[in-house]
């Protein structure tokens, strides 16, 4: 097979660089990490709401896409299919994340070397611990969406994507993904009640 060079990779679309990366030309992995990286890292960051976190998130989903790639069909978007695979490894992050935090807790409130625990400092701007604190739960709430689900709500309010978009890079209808993005709603607002007025999308009809 006859591989491109570099600087032909800049003219293809999305879907064009993606189907020469599947066919075996790994050269093309290079132009998708510079057109897509920035996309990545923005997706994960929505996610983990850390840089570092969204740093490694990032690195770790493009080489994943690396490994993935033939796993991608032609029928949905390539974006859509990269930025799925991003949320669910911040997804992932984010529990091993909790994990840790909940042994590194468990470890504090047990030790007997200093008595207990130390108080966290407390924020004295109330409206910025609140938004964060919806932010935070809203993260840790993406765990009980169903992967369909958890993808439909991330591209449509964390990445912007119209409903016909989504609807055409997941090739479904635009109604399956209004199902979607209704029960994902209806279960994030079961999980977030003392927050749902201020979640995205809470006051669309």
């Amino acid at each position: 097979m006859q591989h491109k060079k570099p600087t032909e990779f800049e003219s293809l679309d999305d879907k064009a660089l993606a189907l020469v990366f599947k066919s075996g030309d790994l050269s093309a992995f290079d132009e998708i990490v510079r057109r897509y990286q920035g996309r990545v890292y923005a997706a994960a960051y929505r996610v983990t709401g850390n840089r570092e976190d969204a740093l490694d998130v990032a690195q770790e989903s493009l080489m994943k896409a690396y490994r993935k790639i033939g796993s991608w069909r032609p029928t949905g978007g390539f974006l859509s299919w990269l930025l799925r695979l991003t949320t669910n490894q911040a997804i992932d992050h984010l529990r091993r994340r909790k994990r840790h935090r909940q042994e590194r807790l468990d470890e504090a409130f047990h030790s007997d070397s200093e008595g207990a625990p130390v108080e966290p400092t407390v924020v004295d701007t109330a409206d910025a611990v609140h938004g964060n604190e919806i932010e935070e739960r809203i993260r840790a709430s993406l765990v009980v969406l169903s992967p369909m689900q958890r993808t439909v709500f991330v591209l449509r309010h964390f990445e912007g994507f119209s409903l016909a978009e989504i609807a055409e890079d997941l090739n479904c209808t635009v109604g399956s993904v209004k199902v979607h993005l209704f029960r994902a709603m209806k279960k994030l607002r079961n999980e977030l009640k003392d927050f749902a007025q201020d979640m995205p999308g809470s006051r669309q009809r």
